[in-house]
């Protein structure tokens, strides 16, 4: 049995960090068996952060039989209405209620997995029993109608010292010959992330090697983590050192930043002058970065990496609390995309520079900018659709299929307005006409 498995804790008591999530989830049990809220629940939050020892132990705390599915790996219709839907409409062979716990539900959410994510809409509205999924990224557009019909309770990642404490323990329990500077390490290289750390420990272990130098070798997890991180203290504070600072810790470069910044600021930026004042200071810092590769001059990314830090940290009035659910940048993945993505992405590129008479270069750069006015206000999108003579699909690339078909249907509404408006103005001048001419008759007769 490796390390997680062997020391998993057995109730809620010994789980480990995120004591209000687990609050929450007794709270939602006990509403769920009394019959004040028989919702499913979602737990959502980074890997490791222990959503699924979660589940598991609410389930022997409320004496229920667990039965999980992995929904990434099952996607399909046919064997999520046989393993999830019975399981949620029948008793154990106990005759006890059964717990189903849906595991990474966030995989099924592509295109070819609509009918499993269907099911499962589908079951939770009979369900007899509690229903618990867990999730990594629970903003997924494809996920919203589920979000809607579920609570959902969001996880942490836990503090270096929270996964400290339980590697000191399980090193304790192995009679490991290891000191707390490799611990340390260990806790720290995870991010977060204490199933991570615990494998990394039994590696070090297996290997014969637990020393600093070895536990310094780690790699860095997950880049994405990394940036979801310093985006969120950037976004979040009101302090200079504390965005500066955070910078220090970036694996990253400064452009991916840039695009991750671009994408987040209006989904936390509250008021229209903060928002502009952010993607100023953005855009001064692209500035000096371009220079700086220009000219090679790599000293000018100092002032790059102010302007995107604190500069866009500061542009707030107010430090907004709260949960906000940041996303990965639409046009930074989408250029990874094929072939025929990426001609849409020339297409654009060629009508925003031939309307607006600057280079591809730079109407790339505006994309992001472009693609935030469309989402946010398909009015004004309307107009600028409209202008650039964009097609559906090309502003579908640039949002999303509901933002397109939400600009076209005003575009659609727009034309038959002014084709009802032609249409009475060309009646009026023909009643007119005829009338003009009915007079001259009369007048001839007379």
């Amino acid at each position: 049995m490796n390390w997680v498995e062997k020391y998993r804790p057995k109730s809620l008591d010994e789980v480990v960090g995120n004591r209000k999530a687990k609050e929450e989830l007794k709270r939602w049990i006990e509403d769920y068996i009394s019959g004040k809220d028989r919702r499913p629940v979602i737990l959502a939050g980074p890997p490791g952060c222990g959503k699924t020892t979660m589940a598991r132990a609410l389930g022997r705390d409320y004496n229920l039989d667990v039965i999980e599915l992995n929904a990434s790996d099952n996607r399909s219709a046919e064997i999520v209405r046989s393993i999830v839907g019975s399981a949620a409409e029948s008793k154990s062979i106990l005759g006890r209620r059964i717990l189903v716990v849906l595991d990474e539900i966030d995989g099924i959410s592509g295109t070819m997995d609509k009918g499993g994510l269907r099911e499962i809409l589908n079951i939770i509205k009979t369900a007899k029993n509690p229903i618990i999924m867990t999730a990594n990224d629970i903003y997924k557009p494809s996920l919203k109608p589920l979000r809607e019909r579920c609570k959902v309770i969001n996880l942490r990642p836990l503090p270096t010292n929270t996964i400290l404490s339980v590697l000191k323990k399980i090193a304790q329990e192995e009679g490991l010959d290891v000191d707390e500077e490799t611990l340390k390490l260990i806790a720290k290289h995870a991010q977060g992330d204490l199933r991570a750390a615990i494998n990394d420990l039994e590696s070090l272990a297996l290997g014969g090697s637990l020393s600093p130098e070895e536990a310094k070798k780690l790699d860095s997890r997950n880049v994405e983590k990394s940036i979801f991180d310093v985006i969120k203290m950037i976004l979040k504070t009101t302090k200079y050192d504390i965005a500066l600072s955070t910078l220090w810790d970036l694996k990253e470069d400064l452009e991916t930043l840039e695009e991750w910044l671009s994408e987040n600021i209006p989904r936390e930026y509250k008021k229209i002058g903060e928002v502009a004042t952010a993607y100023d200071y953005l855009s001064k810092g692209d500035m000096f970065l371009g220079r700086g590769k220009r000219r090679q001059n790599y000293n000018l990314w100092r002032y790059a990496s102010a302007l995107m830090g604190t500069g866009v940290a500061l542009a707030k009035e107010e430090k907004y609390r709260g949960f906000t659910p940041y996303g990965r940048p639409k046009v930074f993945t989408k250029l990874l995309q094929n072939k025929s993505k990426r001609e849409i992405l020339k297409r654009i590129l060629s009508k925003i520079s031939s309307k607006t008479h600057v280079s591809t270069k730079r109407a790339r750069e505006d994309l992001i900018y472009l693609s935030t006015i469309l989402e946010r206000d398909p009015y004004l999108g309307a107009e600028l659709v409209r202008f650039f003579e964009f097609t559906e699909e090309e502003v579908e690339y640039l949002t999303d299929k509901n933002t397109a078909k939400k600009i076209f249907k005003i575009l659609k509404e727009r034309e038959k307005k002014k084709e009802i408006k032609k249409d009475k103005i060309k009646k009026k001048e023909e009643k007119k006409e005829s009338k003009g001419k009915q007079i001259t008759l009369e007048t001839f007769l007379q």
